[in-house]
């Protein structure tokens, strides 16, 4: 599941509002105590049930003393969950889905009260659902399904195949024989509490199925449980924790089977004392997630506290956390996907561990399954990503908060608020289409030594930056750079034809500052040997080679390599992840002789290494 949207109503300084959510990163950018940290901390109360909201996070001014924090979730058509106490079903077949085909659940929070208890809050689901029945069918108990089904009996093909032990059959059975052309839907609310029964938590369970949850707060508690640095190892316990779900689910089934057996036993023989107590009483488990009851701490060698430490040293634990998550391979990562949310991660840190912070969630966002949201002061966070990631949040002359989202509009604001330009500083950026190209271009130019002869990438005063997809034609349109000193050099793949007017119009204008070359193979992986990829795949492509050049290297590779990895994006991605790090790195300029390439690839960093040594910084 990714998420979507998120729309607030009566939560601190939002009314009501709207945002909606990129499925990869999501920079929020505003000024001081514009609302930025309140959307995280939103998203903590909805995920985390230990997060207790207070009457204050009410919204002042509100009619009705009633928060709502409500989540749109995309959801994959074959995911599969547990609502009620049989088999797993399909949230799309229940019509549990909003009228925009995502799950929509709302957390409804009295604070109408002196303190907002647990009973104060309520979990919902906002469906699109057909008028088929006096209430959904998915509230109804097995007894009243069996019930509707023998009276619809007549209409129902199989009728006596249908396993009657299972409510999910039974409600698909219902729905089909009784939904057709006419049947009329409606938006219709859903108390979660409805659906459960005695022996299951259905939000417990949905739960199980929604993506982990991480923030990462920059307010220091300074206490021995100091945010900072209780937060990595809590994030790390949850995802070991997923990991093991299948094992613990069983562990907590078994538990919960034992006991409310035992338990039924004690009532049955409470009966003989007093019949009228005993048919009162029922056994209900009351479940808690297994990660509250883990807690780790770090230590360090000479015994002093981390929170007694300084606060760059505990932010340096955060960024190493990262580094160490961006560098998870595909196959390593859960079934659920994983939110990371943190605020300020420039703060008390030097410039350069800033940009190796930037560096690793910019990676971990780009994996299979993960999100990021991040808020921040720094331009550097907003200038290396797609503009379509930047949510900015502003306020109304009124003084209320509302999210920007006209695209020129929402630009200009950004550009206004953290001054973009004038914090890059090298003196020449090259602009490729995506993350793996990068990887290419600095691994071919370390290993190759004529490459690195021509123009040595990693010490030079060169940035590298993935536009990917959509932003390249806006890049080279907008032309962030015309009112500094900075050079362009744009690379980009063969196989997009509208790359190769955009860059033609771009070198047409000849002014020495922008230049662009579009590759004569269909993309960066073409240019590793044929042979390489054989050796390491255990595949033999001599049959490609002769379409080589419009050749789909990765496609091919997905479907007869790496099949331990389920999942075609997470399998492909680890596929180019290989082709551009390890392969990348055997590369010699005698096999790329051999291929055919080299000259092309020479012709690359011989036009960036004349237009760096024409630099101003370099003439100087």
């Amino acid at each position: 599941m990714k998420l979507a949207k998120l729309h607030l109503k009566n939560f601190r300084g939002y009314r009501d509002i709207e945002v909606k959510f990129n499925e990869n990163l999501n920079i929020l950018i505003g000024k001081n105590d514009v609302g930025k940290s309140t959307i995280l901390d939103a998203l903590n109360i909805f995920f985390n049930d230990e997060v207790k909201p207070e009457t204050s996070d009410c919204y002042k001014n509100a009619s009705e003393k009633v928060i709502e924090i409500s989540i749109s979730f995309e959801i994959e058509s074959d995911e599969l969950v547990i609502l009620d106490a049989s088999n797993p079903t399909s949230l799309e077949n229940e019509y549990l889905l909003n009228k925009e085909n995502l799950l929509e659940v709302k957390k409804v929070i009295n604070a109408g009260g002196n303190s907002i208890t647990k009973s104060s809050i309520s979990v919902h689901l906002n469906t699109y659902h057909p008028l088929v029945n006096e209430k959904p069918l998915i509230t109804y108990k097995s007894i009243e399904l069996k019930k509707l089904l023998e009276n619809h009996k007549d209409k129902i093909d199989n009728y006596e195949g249908i396993n009657k032990t299972k409510k999910a059959d039974m409600r698909k059975a219902i729905f089909e024989s009784l939904i057709n052309e006419g049947t009329i839907f409606e938006e219709k609310t859903i108390n979660i509490k409805d659906i459960q029964d005695d022996s299951i938590k259905t939000w417990v369970k949905l739960k199980e199925n929604l993506p982990l949850y991480n923030l990462f707060q920059s307010d220091r508690a300074n206490t021995d449980g100091d945010k900072e640095v209780q937060d990595p190892m809590k994030a790390i316990t949850k995802e070991v924790l997923v990991s093991l779900q299948e094992e613990l689910d069983k562990i907590r089934d078994e538990v919960v089977t034992k006991v409310e057996e035992i338990g039924n036993k004690t009532i049955e023989k409470l009966r003989d004392f007093n019949d009228e107590i005993a048919n009162e009483l029922k056994t209900i488990p009351e479940l808690k997630s297994w990660d509250s009851i883990f807690k780790f701490n770090l230590d360090t060698d000479n015994e002093i506290p981390l929170n007694k430490r300084g606060s760059g040293v505990r932010r340096l634990i955060l960024l190493s956390y990262f580094r160490a998550q961006a560098e998870k391979s595909a196959d390593e990562t859960g079934s659920n996907n994983i939110i990371y949310a943190i605020e300020e991660p420039e703060t008390s840190q030097h410039p350069d561990y800033q940009r190796m912070i930037v560096d690793s969630l910019t990676t971990i966002a780009k994996q299979e399954g993960n999100q990021v949201f991040i808020t921040t002061h720094t331009p550097e966070i907003a200038q290396m990503v797609n503009k379509d990631a930047l949510i900015m949040i502003t306020k109304d002359d009124s003084g209320n908060p509302y999210i920007i989202t006209e695209e020129e509009i929402k630009i200009r604001e950004v550009v206004n608020t953290l001054g973009i330009l004038p914090t890059i500083h090298s003196s020449v950026v090259i602009c490729v289409e995506g993350p793996h190209d990068v990887n290419f271009l600095k691994n071919i130019n370390k290993t190759v030594p004529e490459f690195r002869d021509i123009i040595d990438l990693q010490n030079a005063d060169i940035s590298i930056y993935d536009l990917g997809g959509s932003r390249l034609i806006n890049w080279i349109n907008l032309d962030h750079f015309k009112y500094s000193n900075i050079k362009e050099f744009h690379l980009y793949d063969g196989d997009i034809p509208k790359y190769k007017e955009s860059v033609k119009n771009m070198n047409s204008i000849n002014d020495g500052r922008r230049k662009g070359v579009v590759t004569s193979l269909r993309e960066m992986e073409n240019y590793i040997p044929p042979h390489l990829i054989d050796e390491h795949f255990e595949c033999d492509l001599s049959k490609q080679l002769i379409n080589w050049n419009d050749f789909d290297v990765p496609n091919y590779l997905k479907g007869v390599a790496m099949q331990y990895i389920k999942n075609d994006k997470k399998r492909e991605n680890a596929i180019k992840g290989i082709l551009n790090s390890t392969l990348t790195q055997k590369i010699t300029a005698d096999s790329l002789k051999q291929h055919g390439v080299y000259e092309e690839i020479e012709g690359w960093f011989k036009t960036i290494s004349e237009m760096y040594n024409t630099t101003a910084k370099v003439l100087q």
